[in-house]
């Protein structure tokens, strides 16, 4: 009778486990292939954003790749202007579309600034929109609006010190800024995370330099839709800390978590968390750093399940793993912060990244980043999948090689014509084919003169132009580019 038990326990543990999905795959076209955030629509599959220099048309470019809920390549797309773009999160309404926010230094100036792209659901480019001063700008989270615009938070150097403030911009459906927010002081301010709390109000955390300490403090603000400040504060502890991340609680809709890293007792970075338990009403409970030897800190982190149990990415640059550059893991922690083994190593050799983390549709979870040097010379995206009941994949011994990008090379430069040519003009550029997608006016020393969407017609005058040599190029994700000499006479 015992091994009888023993024989249905096994059984039941192996349904279990087969009726569950856990994978860790690789994405590269042996490039510069950086995965940031995703997201899991409907039909259980998900779609990411980050940058990759594997589209061949610019030195990164935005992106976003849908793959199937077992992480098979479904299909990709670039997105950006002549220069690199990155996403960092993407957003998504049924119906709607897809927002990528990022940042983009194809403004010709140098900088990068705040990078927002509309993409409908067929996957077509509808805008983009840059926001920004004459610093740089970075974007690190952004959420949707109940009106389907966006909120933005990230760091601006747009000020008179050219150290970071918090910058936030919130606009509307068409990426026309509503309003925008600059917060600092005399050091380094970022906003690296934001999270919903309801339709018109929103948790923002980050960090904040103060003078009077000299200390780098975790920040925390509450903020309506309209861009009021309900309450905000740095976190009331007397050693240097930051916030990476914060998540609302699924068993209590007003219990705030954060991580992220700070110092106690040495230079050294230690995991860091806080609790809110009642959020809105700023009532903190305390924030506890977990002492251990060498760099480690917590830079992710989603709630899962009616629990409120967490999965968090955990950084580990202490020299006790891989010997080149900071390993990962994925912990799973109860909602009273109980460690609950065993973790979830993703390292390898050389750095590996986390960049977002969220709770799947099967009660499990799905983390994206990037490893360095792996598959090739370059980084490669990673995307772990974890079963509902902690079934972690195993990335050493068992994971799949996919392409970011499928491209076919198809030389279509027969299909294009650009009359008159020579002009002293107007001239028109016209494609018997859709499949280029962007345009480029060069000088003859190589300089940009005019960039942007190209829909298979287009006029351009060069009558205010210099008489010279000038070249036009047409590039598309899944085509050799074409590029034509023209005269201006």
């Amino acid at each position: 009778m015992r091994y009888l038990v023993i024989v249905i326990i096994c059984l039941i543990f192996n349904s279990i486990c087969l009726g569950q999905i856990s994978f860790f795959n690789f994405y590269t076209n042996n490039g510069a292939d950086f995965g940031q955030g995703i997201i899991q629509l409907e039909d259980s599959s998900y779609v990411l954003t980050g940058s990759s220099s594997s589209f061949g048309n610019g030195p990164s470019q935005a992106f976003l790749m849908q793959i199937d809920s077992m992480g098979n390549y479904l299909w990709s797309k670039s997105y950006g202007g002549v220069e690199s773009e990155s996403g960092r999160r993407v957003l998504y309404k049924k119906d709607f579309g897809y927002f990528i926010c990022g940042y983009s230094n194809s403004n010709l100036l140098g900088d990068f600034d705040f990078y927002l792209a509309k993409v409908d659901t067929l996957m077509n480019l509808e805008w983009d929109n840059t926001y920004g001063g004459d610093g740089w700008e970075r974007i690190n989270d952004a959420v949707l609006t109940s009106d389907t615009g966006t909120l933005l938070v990230g760091e601006t150097s747009s000020n008179i010190t050219n150290n970071l403030d918090i910058y936030i911009v919130r606009t509307n459906k068409f990426g026309d800024t509503l309003w925008t927010k600059t917060i600092g002081g005399s050091g380094d301010d970022k906003a690296n995370c934001i999270t919903s709390y309801d339709d018109s109000t929103y948790f923002i955390g980050g960090q904040y330099y103060l003078e009077d300490s000299l200390q780098v403090k975790g920040y925390m603000m509450y903020l309506k839709d309209d861009g009021t400040i309900i309450w905000q504060e740095t976190i009331p502890t007397a050693n240097e800390h930051w916030v990476n991340d914060i998540v609302i609680d699924n068993s209590n809709s007003s219990k705030v978590v954060g991580v992220g890293g700070g110092r106690k007792s040495s230079n050294d970075i230690e995991p860091y968390y806080f609790i809110y338990d009642d959020a809105p009403n700023q009532s903190f409970i305390g924030d506890y750093h977990e002492s251990k030897p060498g760099d480690e800190y917590y830079t992710e982190i989603t709630s899962f399940g009616s629990n409120g149990d967490y999965y968090i990415s955990y950084v580990d640059n202490t020299g006790t793993g891989y010997p080149y550059g900071e390993d990962i893991q994925i912990h799973r922690r109860q909602s009273n912060w109980v460690y609950v083994p065993p973790g979830c190593p993703l390292s390898h050799p050389y750095p590996d990244y986390v960049g977002d983390i969220i709770s799947t549709s099967d009660g499990g979870a799905i983390v994206v980043g990037y490893t360095t040097g792996v598959i090739s010379g370059g980084n490669e995206i990673m995307i772990a999948k974890i079963g509902p009941s902690s079934l972690y994949p195993d990335n050493i011994n068992d994971y799949t090689i996919n392409n970011v990008v499928i491209l076919e090379n198809i030389d279509l430069s027969n299909l294009v014509t650009l009359y008159p040519n020579p002009s002293s003009g107007e001239v028109n550029l016209v494609s018997e084919t859709n499949m280029y997608e962007k345009f480029r006016i060069l000088s003859s020393k190589g300089n940009i003169v005019e960039s942007g969407i190209f829909n298979q017609n287009l006029k351009l005058d060069f009558s205010l132009e210099e008489i010279g040599i000038y070249f036009i190029e047409l590039i598309g994700s899944k085509v050799i580019p074409v590029r034509i000499k023209l005269v201006i006479n």
